[in-house]
């Protein structure tokens, strides 16, 4: 199992590929079809596109605020491809992509960017949490749906997101806490664009990596490079194959 062999402070990310773009290790390759990865292609070039357009109706005054997704979109559509269809999202406010590959319509996303509440109603049968406002608060309630899925001996396992920033939020901490204690099955995703809106990461924290921040909690944690997409796929499937055993909470830095 890679996390037990992992330094979670190693400020080289996990990665697939070598500079030159040749593979390192073919069986750490994931398993996918030529069908599936045109999917995973066609869904990040589709995210960009959507965010691009997005970004500029808020430009143009027509939308009052967005979080635009630019740089991210590897990170968010590797990890939430990795989940099953019974899991959960929890997702911050940056997770166009990962939106897309669970299956909530583009018009839930528009309506919530333009403050219709009804962008927050998701279809029968789509497990993902509305947006929380509030820097890192979701990770409480992905806590709280963990503890809730192993009370009732539920297999389901929760993946959440949260940025740089929210690392430095109190909620992020109690919520880490919380789910390693009582081994909720939840895959925590940090996505580290290295600045919380204008904050840079070195005025966040003096830690090597975010990844390391698992060690005080008990769990375990990697540093991956956020923009290849194998990569994230694969420490979010073992992650999420980890919690579904039991084992508990993961925290993954997707370095983009």
């Amino acid at each position: 199992m890679r996390f037990e062999v992992y330094n979670p402070s190693d400020i080289k990310p996990y990665g697939l590929l070598n500079p030159n773009g040749e593979i390192l290790a073919e069986e750490d390759i994931p398993p996918l079809s030529n069908e599936e990865l045109l999917y995973l292609y066609r869904t990040m070039l589709f995210s960009r596109i959507i965010d691009e357009k997005t970004l500029s109706y808020q430009r143009q005054g027509r939308m009052l605020t967005y979080a635009p997704n630019l740089g991210q979109e590897a990170a968010q559509v590797g990890s939430a491809y990795a989940m099953e269809e019974g899991d959960w999202l929890v997702p911050s406010f940056r997770e166009l992509g990962a939106w897309l590959i669970r299956g909530v319509p583009l018009k839930n996303i528009y309506l919530y960017w333009y403050g219709n509440e009804w962008g927050s109603h998701m279809p029968e049968g789509i497990k993902v949490l509305p947006i929380s406002v509030p820097i890192a608060s979701q990770l409480q309630h992905a806590t709280g749906i963990g503890m809730s899925i192993n009370i009732k001996g539920e297999k389901d396992v929760v993946v959440a997101y949260v940025g740089d920033g929210g690392t430095s939020q109190g909620d992020f901490h109690e919520a880490l806490n919380f789910a390693a204690v009582f081994k909720a099955p939840v895959v925590f995703v940090i996505q580290n664009n290295q600045y919380a809106i204008s904050v840079p990461r070195k005025e966040q924290t003096a830690s090597a990596t975010l990844a390391q921040k698992a060690l005080a909690y008990g769990m375990p944690g990697i540093l991956v490079d956020g923009n290849a997409i194998f990569a994230v796929y694969k420490v979010t499937k073992e992650a999420i194959h980890r919690a579904r055993r039991g084992e508990g909470p993961t925290l993954i830095e997707a370095y983009t």
